[in-house]
């Protein structure tokens, strides 16, 4: 899911027990009618649970992205769209690597 905040976010925060992994950080400038333009920050959000294991965070992380059926269409038309299989594939590693950091960090 899409986030905004007016201020950078960390990748892992945490929130009593729950986790919420922040990645794809963009900046993205909107018309204020007060304000004029004003800077904000757009990321991509996983809500997991501190307690939750690598395979359940991988899984999160990805149908935040991207639901069941989404999936498998994307692997069965691998040969009809290889460019967003590839963009799924690159997807997977990159929330395997977030999970990874977030073990790492909480030791």
């Amino acid at each position: 899911m899409k986030v905004n905040a007016d201020q950078k976010l960390p990748i892992y925060q945490v929130i009593n027990t729950k986790l919420l992994i922040h990645w794809n950080e963009q900046i993205v400038k909107k018309e204020d009618m007060e304000y004029g333009e004003i800077m904000s920050y757009e990321y991509n959000e996983a809500r997991c649970n501190v307690y939750d294991d690598r395979s359940i965070l991988i899984q999160k992380i990805i149908n935040s992205v991207y639901d069941t059926s989404s999936e498998i269409a994307l692997i069965n038309n691998k040969e009809e769209k290889p460019e967003a299989y590839a963009e799924y594939q690159a997807f997977r590693v990159e929330a395997k690597a977030l999970a990874d950091g977030w073990i790492a960090k909480k030791g």
